[in-house]
């Protein structure tokens, strides 16, 4: 059966785990092929790595541009109204929460943030963040080496990044929602640490 409104997502996943992959340098360094009996959710550029996801979620048009195809073969995108294609959620803003993905979400100044209000809202009690590094590592920006775009985003983007990353762990402190960081690299210190062999045990 395909779904074809957020509405059909809500709860699907009642209790379940889920992995992420977020796009640093960092996810370069793991065997993601162990990641094939899991619940897998790519964001961005991820794709370009681990293409087996279940979801992916896009929001940047840029991105729709540079990989169509790519993004095209997708079991199920999620992204924000006016894409070229996916199943859209309405843009609430930049800063805030949702808890009711049929009324909007809010983007947070990074695709994670919204990958959490949607892990959230189809009721995974675990997240998983793998290669959400919020850090450069020897000018690679990304695990497939450097973007353009993206080289000044340590001082411009990652403070305000990790700013309403943090207000997503207070968010769903209380939900019922744990979420681990398997990143070496990261910068973040609100979710709790845990590394990639330890959660492919879990």
């Amino acid at each position: 059966m395909a779904f074809n409104t957020i509405g059909e997502f809500k709860n699907i996943h009642a209790g379940k785990r889920l992995f992420i992959l977020a796009s640093g340098p960092s996810l370069a360094d793991l065997d993601l092929s162990r990641l094939s009996n899991k619940i897998v959710m790519g964001l961005n550029r991820s794709i370009l790595i681990y293409n087996d996801t279940h979801y992916h979620c896009c929001m940047d048009q840029r991105l729709f541009d540079l990989y169509p195809a790519e993004l095209k073969r997708t079991r199920y995108l999620f992204t924000l109204e006016g894409r070229p294609w996916g199943i859209p959620l309405r843009l609430l803003g930049a800063e805030g929460f949702s808890h009711d993905l049929e009324q909007g979400v809010y983007t947070g100044y990074t695709v994670s943030f919204f990958a959490i209000q949607l892990a959230l809202f189809m009721g995974f009690s675990e997240i998983v963040f793998i290669g959400l590094d919020l850090a450069h590592r020897e000018g690679q920006t990304h695990f497939f080496g450097k973007d353009f775009h993206s080289r000044n985003h340590e001082d411009t983007e990652f403070p305000k990044m990790k700013k309403m990353l943090i207000y997503a762990a207070n968010q769903v402190a209380s939900q019922n929602l744990r979420i681990y960081d398997c990143s070496p690299l990261s910068t973040l210190t609100c979710f709790t640490k845990l590394s990639y062999e330890n959660a492919l045990l879990l």
